[in-house]
């Protein structure tokens, strides 16, 4: 091999490290710039903050779900779309008393929606639904409250996916594909999300003089926080249940229907019943004789338990629409809750037990709450008779 050819094959050696060293060095500026852009730019958009949301929702992940979720801006906007027909279809209400109402629901806002959030919290943390308790336990304020998350849709709604993300500066707008899982209507829920993000720097964004003309040049910020974008508001939740609600009512309507037959039916029997169990336990002494309680405890056995059972048989073999299913719950629950306490009854006169009697007082309190709750959605009444005192 002469000179030449030696010296021309070393330079082209050169030139071929040279190029591979200049391909590494790209890469590593590409590799860089791209873990530079996802951390810094990425992960502060609001694409970034729902998929991460997403996520924990379906891990579970509590902490970082309610990082992107603002539940008590959330539950106010809602708590407004919700009552805002709440008392329309209350046929037992007057003008004036609707009015009173609407009225005592605006000012008892703030305790309802912080009920929800320590429902949704719970749920969030438990993925069980649970009731708030506190003021918000049976009807201090004038509404059940269990007919009211039921209505809201919340507990019967299931999570798709999220199908979009659109940026508009410090506000954003995300769409998520929801099902309600009675009528199974799908929706699509779009939400507004907002930026609170304070930690952060600039680069640019300062004006700039070139031939005579002041330009200002671009500018990017960069928040150090991590990501701030939080839901703050359900855009179209009243459109849901505009689009949800009437089919559920018209399903608890046609079950109501198929059922009233039954139902009246039974309660002139039971109205007989009641009437026959005052009878037998008359005394002249105020106390029940060793044969009347044995009576009686027969009579409950062998008539009142059977009815009972007897009924809810031929409630069970009417089918029930989704929409309905609430109250077909309700129902199997009152008839199950009532039959317990007959049977604590039975237990606390053949016994003489007093804990029995007590127990039997305590299931019948339940067994009026629930059957106060089957005529309020029988009858769509949304309020208790009494206007409450504020606490």
């Amino acid at each position: 091999m002469d000179d030449y050819t030696w010296r021309m094959r070393l330079a082209a050696r050169r030139r071929r490290r040279q190029r591979e060293r200049l391909f590494a060095l790209a890469l590593l500026v590409m590799a860089i710039t791209a873990v530079f852009l996802y951390f810094s730019i990425y992960t502060k958009t609001p694409e970034y903050a729902m998929r991460e949301m997403v996520a924990a929702y379906k891990e579970g992940d509590a902490e970082t779900f309610r990082r992107h979720v603002d539940l008590d801006s959330i539950t106010l906007q809602a708590y407004d779309d919700l009552t805002s027909d709440l008392f329309k279809y209350d046929t037992n209400l007057s003008d004036r008393e609707r009015s009173l109402f609407e009225n005592f629901y605006v000012l008892i806002r703030r305790q309802m929606c912080k009920g929800a959030v320590k429902v949704l919290n719970t749920y969030i943390d438990t993925r069980e639904w649970t009731l708030p308790g506190e003021i918000l336990k049976g009807r201090q304020l004038g509404i059940d409250y269990d007919l009211l998350l039921d209505r809201s849709l919340i507990r019967h709604t299931a999570f798709i996916d999220l199908e979009d993300v659109e940026h508009h500066g410090e506000e954003a707008t995300a769409t998520f594909s929801v099902v309600e899982e009675y009528s199974q209507v799908p929706f699509v829920l779009k939400v507004t999300l907002k930026n609170l993000a304070n930690d952060g720097f600039n680069i640019g964004g300062s004006e700039a003089e070139i031939f005579g003309k002041k330009i200002k040049l671009p500018g990017f910020t960069f928040n150090l926080g991590g990501s701030d974008w939080k839901i703050v508001s359900v855009d179209n939740y009243r459109g849901y249940l505009d689009a949800v609600s009437p089919i559920l009512r018209k399903n608890l309507a046609d079950y109501i229907d198929a059922t009233e037959e039954i139902v009246f039916r039974y309660n002139q029997t039971f109205r007989a019943a009641q009437d026959n169990f005052i009878s037998m336990q008359k005394s002249p002494y105020g106390i029940m004789f060793a044969n009347q309680r044995v009576e009686v405890s027969n009579y409950i056995s062998n008539t009142i338990i059977p009815t009972l059972e007897s009924r809810q048989a031929e409630l069970d073999e009417i089918p029930v629409p989704e929409g309905a299913q609430f109250l077909a719950n309700l129902r199997q629950e009152s008839t199950r809750v009532t039959i317990m306490a007959w049977q604590s009854y039975i237990t606390g006169i053949t016994e003489n037990s007093a804990t029995a009697l007590d127990t039997a007082e305590s299931l019948h309190k339940q067994e009026l709450v629930l059957d106060q709750r089957i005529e309020e959605i029988v009858h769509n009444s949304a309020i208790a008779r009494n206007l409450p005192e504020l606490p």
